[in-house]
């Protein structure tokens, strides 16, 4: 076992000091810089959500639109079964008539 000199001593001590003191602002240092980066990750995820916002607000508006357009499109298909729309189809476009109905034209003066 050796003893150590006063001077050894106060050598050692000043030695755990100054690591101590590093290591004291090396983990600041650490903790700081997690910290920016955190922060730059938050902005970031605050401008994407921002972003998702916007665009769940215009897809929900386009599925309003498809679904009254659905129900349009389910009227008419109801429509174009009757025998209403079977009857002007045949009168705009083909020009037929039933076999007792008469058409009056106006004179040409």
């Amino acid at each position: 076992m050796r003893f150590e000199t006063r001077r050894e001593r106060e050598q050692r001590l000043k030695r755990q000091k100054r690591s101590s003191i590093f290591g004291m602002v090396s983990a600041f240092g650490v903790v700081l810089i997690l910290g920016l980066v955190l922060l730059n990750g938050k902005r970031t995820l605050a401008v994407k959500n921002a972003q998702y916002e916007e665009k769940k607000a215009l897809l929900t508006q386009q599925i309003s639109e498809e679904e009254s357009r659905t129900g349009e499109l389910e009227e008419y298909r109801k429509y174009i079964q009757t025998k209403k729309f079977v009857e002007e189809m045949a009168k705009n476009k083909f020009g037929l008539i039933y076999p007792d109905e008469m058409i009056f034209k106006p004179s040409d003066k």
